[in-house]
């Protein structure tokens, strides 16, 4: 399934991209060329991390000694740091296109990113504060499943009852999203130009704590400490079976990397 995304993953940019506003032919051709290019870098050069950092997920929840916390935030700091690999090579042709956008793509992409903020505080949001964490809780018991296999009915309790006292960010999130996403659009609207659009995207990449409110960065800080903690006490939950479903997962996706690399390396020598 990675791999046949993967293939595929020109086609799924470009649908994705071109779902923001309308695009005129060449804007669009431009979007066509830049994708292009972006995933053979990207085969080339992010994939062989991905593969070092799920090898390294899957020696540190074998370990004898168990998983720490300081294990946990280090794997969050290694994801974090890939994320930034990954993103920066778009930032560019990103701001170029957007650069590009007139009047009224200006006012269709502002329409499309207050549609999808509106659908998702729907989704996350909707309800009472118990049956907000509730739905979170759900979504923590199916997450893990899908990674480690059947879990058994004392697993999904406890999993729950972490939930249900991590911290509430959601909220958090989405209001700091939607407010860079009005700096975007205000940048747009004053055709502020590539190189301030580029150093905007950035910042939100590099140092996305500096776009927080006080109130947003300790919700934030407070939930992902607690999800630190509950990951460790998850996986010291872990039975052996489980242990080497997640190692068979991940040897899986390491595999599909490797060989969607190795494509690469052959064309080179080629």
């Amino acid at each position: 399934m990675v791999t046949l995304g993967y293939n595929h993953a020109d086609w799924i940019l470009r649908y994705w991209i071109n779902g923001y506003t309308s695009f005129s032919t060449s804007q669009k051709e431009q979007i066509h060329l830049e994708v292009d290019n972006y995933l053979r870098w990207h085969r080339k050069n992010a994939l062989p991390g991905y593969i070092a950092f799920l090898q390294d997920v899957d020696a540190t929840v074998n370990r004898e000694s168990g998983m720490t916390v300081a294990d946990v935030m280090r794997l969050r700091a290694e994801s974090g740091r890939l994320y930034q690999l990954t993103m920066e090579p778009m930032i560019r042709p990103a701001a170029h296109i957007l650069s590009t956008l007139d009047r009224d793509q200006i006012t269709e992409l502002a329409y499309t990113l207050a549609e999808r903020s509106r659908k998702q505080r729907q989704k996350m949001l909707d309800g009472s504060d118990q049956e907000m964490l509730n739905d979170r809780a759900e979504r923590h018991v199916e997450l893990v499943e899908k990674m480690v296999g059947n879990l058994s009915s004392a697993q999904e309790k406890a999993i729950t009852e972490m939930s249900l006292h991590i911290p509430f960010a959601s909220r958090a999130y989405i209001e700091q999203r939607e407010a860079k996403q009005a700096s975007l659009i205000a940048l747009l609207r004053d055709k502020a130009g590539e190189d301030r659009i580029a150093a905007l995207f950035r910042q939100w990449l590099v140092t996305p704590e500096t776009s927080r409110t006080p109130q947003q960065q300790q919700a934030i800080a407070a939930y992902e400490n607690a999800m630190n903690e509950m990951t460790v006490r998850i996986a010291a939950t872990l039975t052996t079976r489980q242990k080497q479903h997640l190692s068979e997962e991940i040897a899986s996706y390491i595999d599909d990397f490797r060989k969607l690399n190795s494509k690469v390396e052959t064309a080179s020598i080629k």
